[in-house]
């Protein structure tokens, strides 16, 4: 699979460094237990997509990239004003913007509109969802060796639109680390960021080390049964909550 190519600075030395993160895998094994259930005739319908995805779907269409960006409390408060959720946390505050690009999106949309391969556009998308979530915790482990090197410790992560934090916080998120020259990543006066299969968060960085729980909730509003991705083999749209 892929790696992360990764666009890291901090404010303070105002310059950015490249870096190439450990390889992300998508394990798509909870879709073929999904559809091994239904019968062989969706269990074709899985294969045929299981081989499009390792031929060539993952490899031309996966494109992970990221940004973190690393600011000082008194910097952060200046740029975040009015975001209660990180005043006084810690010193430091890496800003985290992933991508698994513009691709996977466009040959998804192409392919669910050909009557010959809806099936397995549908599942391109569930598989790009499961592969900007799998980037999470690729990127959490390589910001922890980072931080590491200067005796701080990843303490918690705060996501907008999760919780109390304002959704419409993505705008200046995407301008304070220039994803859009960067890494293509816009927000465009929205309060969702383009492309869709995109997430950003706010991770604390402290000196001491702190035991974390992780905790999954589903995206909110979350329509259950209703929902497309549930249908096509359960929900993959889910939000880690690291404390």
């Amino acid at each position: 699979m892929k790696k992360i190519r990764i666009f890291y600075s901090e404010y303070e030395k105002n310059n950015t460094e490249i870096y190439e993160s450990d390889e992300v895998r998508v394990d798509l094994s909870s879709l073929e237990k999904f559809y091994s259930g239904l019968g062989e005739k969706q269990l074709l319908c899985f294969r045929k997509f299981e081989e499009f995805w390792k031929e060539s779907g993952s490899e031309k269409l996966f494109l992970p990239q990221a940004v973190i960006k690393t600011m000082p409390a008194e910097v952060l408060s200046a740029e975040f004003k009015d975001v209660p959720e990180l005043e006084s946390k810690e010193e430091k505050t890496a800003i985290l913007v992933w991508t698994i690009g513009k691709a996977l999106e466009k040959e998804a949309g192409a392919m669910t509109a050909s009557a010959g391969s809806i099936m397995t556009g549908l599942l391109l998308d569930v598989a790009g969802s499961m592969a900007l979530y799998c980037m999470h915790d690729v990127l959490i482990g390589w910001l922890r060796k980072k931080a590491s090197l200067t005796g701080r410790f990843v303490c918690g992560e705060y996501y907008p639109g999760i919780g109390n934090m304002r959704q419409d916080l993505m705008e200046k998120i995407v301008s304070a680390a220039e994803t859009e020259s960067l890494i293509n990543v816009t927000a465009n006066g929205t309060s969702l960021l383009h492309p869709r299969k995109s997430q950003c968060a706010f991770i604390t960085l402290g000196t001491s080390e702190r035991e974390c729980e992780i905790k999954t909730e589903p995206c909110r509003p979350c329509s259950g049964k209703k929902c497309l991705y549930y249908q096509l083999g359960g929900c993959h749209m889910m939000y880690t909550d690291k404390r």
